[in-house]
C-alpha cells in the first residue's frame, strides 16, 4: 500500500513569459510563487532552463535554484533540468555541493540533454554533441560528486577533490530526465531516480517506471529509495469552457517553448491534438478531477514526487489563487486517499 507520508507536492516554475510581460514581472512572479509555496507546506520547488527563447527566460536552473534557496528556509528546491551537454560536469558538481552546503541538504540536482535547438550550436559542441547524450558527462558529475574529480588531460598533480565537500552523503540527489528506455537504462544502471515529464500519460507512466524497475534488477540495483518525480499541468477551475480555454493557451505555449529552428509550422492539428491530450491526461478541471487524476498519475506510476506547473492562468493573482486552491483542497485529499491506493509498478 502506498503511504501518503512519503508523497512529495512541489512546484514546477518555468519562468515562463506572457505577451506583455518584462522579464522583471516574470521573475518577481517566480519569487512570490516559492515564498507562497513555502507558506502553504509545500515541499519543493524545481526550476527549469531554457537558452535563447522569450517564452521561458530562465537560462540558469542552478542560479535560479540558488536564488530560491536564499529566500526561502523550508522547502528543497531542484534543477529540472540543468541541461548537462551544455555544461562543464566537474563545474555542475562544485556548484551543486555549494548549494548543498548553502542550504543544509535542501538541494537536489535534476539533469537531462535538453531539446536539440540553437544553444547546442552556441554553447554545447552542435547537434553531434546532443544525439552523444549524457552518459559520459553524467559519470562526471558523480565521481566528481562521490569525491574523485575524475582524470584531467595534461594533469599530472596530486589528486583534486571537490572543494566545498559535499554536505549530503554519499552525495545530493540526483535525477535523469527520462524520455525514452535508453534514458531509463542510464540512470537505472546508475541507481539515479528519473523525471517523467508532460509528454508522458498516467499509463505511459507506469511503462516507463516498469522499464526502469526491470532496467534496475538487471543491473542487480535497488530501485531508488527516495522515488521518481513526475510532471503535470495542475489548474482548479470552475467551468469546462475555462478549462479548456486554459489547456488551449498552455498547448499553444508549449507548443511555441518546444519549438526549434527548422521545424514545420505548428499546424491546427498539433494545436488541438496536444489541447485534447492535456484536458483528458492533465489534472486541470473542478477539485475532484483534479484528486482523481493525481491519484491515478501517483497509483498508476508508483513515482512519489509530483512537479506541479500551476501557471496556466497567466496574470500573477489568479497563479497564486490557483495554488492555494490546490494546496487547501486537492493536495491534503490526496495524502488521504493515497493510504488506500496499491502501489503501481515503479518505485
Amino acid at each position: 500500500m502506498t503511504s501518503h507520508n512519503d508523497i512529495r507536492f512541489g512546484l514546477m516554475l518555468t519562468t515562463a513569459r506572457r505577451a506583455g510581460e518584462d522579464e522583471s514581472e516574470v521573475f518577481a512572479r517566480t519569487l512570490r510563487l516559492a515564498r507562497h509555496a513555502e507558506e502553504l507546506g509545500l515541499d519543493d520547488l524545481w526550476v527549469s532552463e531554457h537558452h535563447f527563447n522569450p517564452a521561458a527566460i530562465g537560462s540558469s536552473a542552478l542560479t535560479l535554484a540558488g536564488h530560491l534557496l536564499g529566500a526561502t528556509s523550508r522547502i528543497h528546491v531542484g534543477t529540472a533540468v540543468t541541461v548537462l551537454s551544455l555544461h562543464d560536469p566537474v563545474h555542475v558538481a562544485e556548484q551543486a555541493n555549494l548549494l548543498d552546503q548553502l542550504s543544509s541538504g535542501r538541494f537536489a540536482l535534476g539533469v537531462g540533454r535538453g531539446v536539440p535547438g540553437v544553444e547546442f550550436d552556441v554553447m554545447g559542441g552542435g547537434l553531434d554533441a546532443w544525439r552523444t547524450g549524457i552518459t559520459g558527462p553524467l559519470d562526471r558529475v558523480l565521481a566528481a560528486l562521490r569525491g574523485t574529480v575524475p582524470d584531467v588531460p595534461g594533469y599530472d598533480g596530486p589528486a583534486l577533490r571537490l572543494v566545498p565537500a559535499a554536505r549530503t552523503l554519499p552525495h545530493l540527489p540526483v535525477y535523469v530526465a527520462a524520455g525514452s528506455p535508453a534514458s531509463l537504462g542510464v540512470a537505472a544502471g546508475r541507481g539515479l531516480p528519473v523525471m517523467l515529464f508532460f509528454d508522458k500519460d498516467a499509463e505511459a507512466k507506469a511503462e516507463m517506471s516498469a522499464l526502469y524497475q526491470r532496467a534496475a534488477q538487471d543491473a542487480g540495483l535497488p530501485v531508488p529509495p527516495h522515488g521518481h518525480a513526475f510532471a503535470v499541468f495542475a489548474q482548479v477551475t470552475e467551468t469546462e469552457q475555462e478549462t479548456a480555454q486554459l489547456m488551449r493557451d498552455q498547448a499553444e505555449f508549449t507548443l511555441a517553448l518546444n519549438k526549434r529552428s527548422g521545424d514545420s509550422p505548428t499546424t491546427p492539428q498539433d494545436l488541438e491534438h496536444l489541447t485534447d491530450k492535456l484536458l483528458t491526461t492533465q489534472p486541470v478541471g473542478r477539485t475532484r478531477t483534479c484528486v482523481d487524476r493525481l491519484l491515478h498519475h501517483i497509483s498508476a506510476s508508483g513515482c512519489r514526487r509530483v512537479m506541479c506547473q500551476v501557471e496556466s492562468a497567466g496574470d500573477t493573482a489568479s497563479v497564486l489563487r490557483n495554488l492555494e486552491r490546490l494546496a487547501t483542497e486537492v493536495f491534503p485529499v490526496v495524502r488521504q486517499r493515497a493510504g488506500a491506493v496499491p502501489a503501481g509498478a515503479g518505485v
